[in-house]
């Protein structure tokens, strides 16, 4: 089962996974983009240098294109747990949903689509707080309106993918996020 966790910047992902890393010691970790070595330094250019936002897009869909081929598909038998997935591909894609849907497309990289998706949604004013409280890369920096759209876009890409979604309130505390995980993943939902 592939799993992917899914949110703007600062809405918990990476304190998800760590989590859930606990109590799936036998998953597969992997997070996108930087799930393979080339995916990390092309993750590392992208968010550390200028580039304009179509060169990121084409950073970022060859890292998929890498991550499908090296991870998602030989582990489609495992457990993968994603920090991250195509949808935010198309979240944060500088072209409307279903042109970047269509490069995707173009390229075979809908080949493997997450069983179930967690999205972690932030409310203007907690997202306002916790950005204030970090330092910013160069996505971040674009600004609260930026997020907010993005946010929106990812819920409207799991749609358009027609996969299984989960909202989640990303102002909870992390244990009872990870809970509500564990629930809907036990089939208690």
């Amino acid at each position: 089962m592939f799993i992917a966790l899914e949110g703007i910047d600062t809405s918990g992902k990476s304190t998800q996974i760590a989590l859930l890393k606990e109590v799936s010691p036998h998953a597969l970790f992997t997070k996108e983009p930087g799930g393979t070595p080339l995916g990390q330094a092309l993750r590392q250019k992208v968010l550390h240098e200028h580039l304009s936002p179509s060169a990121q897009f084409l950073l970022f869909l060859a890292d998929r294109a890498l991550h499908l081929e090296e991870v998602l598909k030989p582990n489609t038998h495992r457990l993968v747990f994603s920090d991250r997935s195509l949808i935010s591909g198309l979240a944060y894609a500088p072209y409307p949903l279903e042109q970047a849907l269509e490069l995707h497309r173009a390229h075979g990289l809908l080949e493997v689509l997450p069983d179930r998706v967690f999205v972690f949604e932030l409310k203007s004013q907690a997202l306002k707080e916790r950005l204030q409280a970090k330092s910013k890369d160069k996505i971040e920096v674009r600004g609260l309106e930026f997020l907010e759209r993005t946010q929106e876009r990812i819920l409207q890409a799991c749609q358009l993918l027609r996969v299984c979604t989960h909202i989640l309130d990303a102002t909870l505390s992390p244990q009872s996020l990870n809970r509500s995980i564990l629930e809907h993943l036990s089939g208690d939902d």
